[in-house]
């Protein structure tokens, strides 16, 4: 893969694919909170939940702030541009409304809220405890990697009363000079340390007109991805993988601490196959390649989040005929890492079933086999007759959702601004 794989893209395709990426983390969410609950219970998943976006989302933050030109600010138009490009806030899951009233305060609310509607039906409890528990900490979290002195308080939240609420929430968001400076999260600094955290990212040359190349004019009450350059699409998609992996890596780190590296690599393991399945599954209806065999399989694998930024990641695909195909990972970013907590982690160890999901997300009769003769190394080979088995536990889950059923719009006037 080239490092500039993704800018053969157009603008509005690589806004389509940007909001895939986000998707991606919404699924990761989605596979690994179950794979918690079902292997160590409800209160795991909220302890656990605070301690992955805690860590993740300060790291990202400033990256993403740096990537598109609006690092340094310290005032909560800053705070609300980097919400408007996080996974966190998937665009249309979320459908989040951003106004500022001061340089020091402002406001956003959500019209609706995907994981809320996943949520509902669960209970009060369990909407408390996302809406409450979870958000309380890692609101703030977020916050901190702009202004140690921000915070978001709510004006209303769930649940809801009366049930049908509009908007679902609201926040404030004000700066207090007064305040005790909240100092960053341990585990933030465990994933700064990362080599994912300082991997470097540079900027491609863009071939089509228009759009921001930055963000850091005034903020937009919603920020849509067809408003951004090409240039400025092509790196914004790769931070956004970015997140995606900080957000797996700070999962399993999480996990480890409370149930050992075995435990954190189940979960893992689980929410790989789940989750890339699914992923596999879009970007091969996106491309028009579902179902077409070995080609369509290496296109998918060309853009899937699991395996980008190129920076990061560096996968060989060969073709060997028209059933069979080679993935090998080679020496990179992502195998250096010191902290054995990732999806690389999975595969370093034998624990193939996500790429296997991977590749049967493309086509059910694909399936995988570890090359003998070198390391890191697997075929992908087609089965015309091979028997369609049921679907793992881990993509029943990730298909029972109300974010498997999101359909995505483009903003297709925008590209013109």
């Amino acid at each position: 893969m080239s490092n500039k794989n993704l800018i053969r893209f157009s603008r509005l395709q690589l806004a389509q694919l940007g909001r895939e990426y986000m998707l991606c983390s919404q699924f990761n969410s989605r596979t690994g909170y179950a794979a918690l609950r079902i292997n160590h219970g409800d209160e795991a998943y909220k302890e656990v939940a605070i301690a992955n976006w805690m860590g993740a989302s300060p790291v990202y933050t400033r990256r993403m702030q740096k990537a598109m030109g609006f690092a340094g600010g310290a005032d909560v138009a800053t705070i609300f541009k980097g919400l408007q490009l996080e996974c966190g806030f998937t665009h249309q899951y979320f459908d989040v409304h951003f106004e500022v009233t001061a340089p020091d305060s402002g406001r956003f609310w959500l019209k609706s809220c995907g994981p809320l509607l996943e949520t509902e039906p669960r209970g009060a409890d369990a909407v408390k405890v996302m809406c409450h528990d979870i958000e309380d900490p890692t609101f703030n979290a977020t916050a901190v990697a702009t202004n140690a002195r921000a915070r978001m308080v709510p004006v209303h939240r769930p649940p809801r009363v009366p049930a049908d609420r509009v908007p679902h929430c609201e926040w404030t968001v004000f700066i207090d000079p007064e305040a005790e400076a909240v100092p960053e999260p341990e585990i933030a600094q465990v994933m700064s340390a990362t080599e994912l955290a300082n991997v470097v990212i540079e900027r491609v040359q863009g071939t089509e007109p228009g759009g921001l190349d930055d963000y850091c004019g005034a903020l937009f009450e919603q920020l849509h991805l067809e408003q951004l350059s090409h240039a400025a699409l092509a790196v914004v998609c790769r931070e956004l993988a970015v997140q995606v992996h900080l957000l797996v890596t700070g999962l399993l780190y999480s996990v480890a601490q409370r149930y050992g590296d075995a435990a954190a690599l189940a979960v893992g393991e689980f929410q790989m196959t789940g989750s890339s399945w699914v992923m596999s599954s879009r970007l091969s209806e996106w491309l028009g390649c579902k179902d077409t065999g070995i080609d369509g399989i290496i296109a998918v694998l060309d853009v899937h989040p699991a395996f980008q930024p190129s920076e990061y990641w560096s996968v060989e695909l060969t073709r060997l005929s028209d059933e069979r195909a080679r993935i090998a990972i080679l020496e990179c970013p992502a195998s250096a890492e010191t902290l054995p907590y990732s999806w690389f982690a999975l595969l370093a160890r034998g624990m193939s079933g996500g790429l296997d999901g991977l590749v049967k997300g493309v086509d059910p009769r694909a399936r995988i086999l570890a090359c003998e003769d070198r390391d890191l190394a697997w075929d992908i080979v087609i089965d015309e007759v091979s028997e369609v088995l049921e679907e793992p536990l881990a993509v029943q889950v990730a298909k029972g959702t109300v974010l498997y059923q999101t359909q995505l719009e483009d903003r297709i006037p925008l590209l013109q601004v």
